[in-house]
């Protein structure tokens, strides 16, 4: 088996890594001692992970993709990319989607709730201390909660973009090395590079952003039943204009 430069560089320590220091982000420790002592090449960094070879996942697309050919012309219909990109990761979509769900109600909705039952105490409206020393503890967990998983979340969104990302530069690539001359001839080299270099990047920065889709209407809908129950309906107003604001915003 050929070897490549890759190859020859140390094991990435997030391949022995355990859950404490992913969550933490202690692997990256040492190239960042190293990178503070000298300027780093490229023998001071790190084999890529497994399941970020461009091998191992173009492999996953192009099977899934000759599969969804075959279906498809079947049926006399054209083959899609986006059903066979769901279907490659569609699952580590849907589950990082329910954990961004669960952190989020859990945390800012959480923070919020805690926030009003300190300040009623303080006003005089529940003076019970125990309450308010557990509003208070439970304040500090969510917010230590939001900064602990944060990070590591967006981290997990954006190696799932890239691994999106390097699956379809695969796939152009592979299907670039089978196209006749009378095809190349109808490509021009800018398009294939604007494949490669702008399209496809998006997807490293969009699943940052995806969820919140469908996200944001429900924790708009939850976030405004739990204030019409504490302030009624004046929390419609709060909520009318904020959402008068989105278009400007969109614009």
């Amino acid at each position: 088996m050929q070897t490549t430069k890759a190859d020859e560089l140390p094991e990435n320590p997030r391949e022995r890594s355990n859950p404490f220091s992913e969550l933490m982000l202690c692997f990256v420790f040492p190239v960042l001692f190293k990178g503070r002592k000298k300027t780093l090449e490229q023998s001071d960094l790190y084999r890529p992970l497994k399941e970020h070879k461009s091998d191992t996942l173009g492999d996953r697309l192009c099977s899934a993709w000759d599969e969804e050919v075959s279906q498809r012309s079947a049926q006399g219909k054209q083959p899609r990319l986006g059903r066979v990109v769901i279907r490659v990761f569609g699952w580590h979509l849907f589950v990082t989607g329910l954990l961004l769900g669960i952190r989020e109600f859990v945390v800012k909705v959480t923070q919020p709730m805690c926030l009003y039952g300190i300040m009623s105490y303080f006003s005089n409206e529940d003076t019970d201390p125990l309450k308010a020393q557990l509003y208070a503890a439970g304040l500090i967990t969510a917010s230590v909660l939001s900064v602990v998983t944060g990070h590591p979340f967006i981290l997990g969104l954006l190696h799932l973009g890239m691994k999106m990302r390097v699956a379809l530069c695969s796939l152009v690539y592979r299907k670039a090395l089978r196209l006749s001359h009378t095809s190349l001839g109808d490509t021009s080299i800018g398009q294939v590079v604007n494949l490669l270099s702008n399209d496809v990047s998006r997807f490293d920065v969009i699943l940052i952003n995806v969820h919140f889709m469908w996200l944001a209407p429900l924790e708009l809908f939850v976030v405004t039943f739990l204030m019409y129950q504490k302030i009624g309906v004046a929390s419609f107003f709060g909520v009318a204009i904020m959402l008068l604001f989105l278009p400007f915003q969109a614009y």
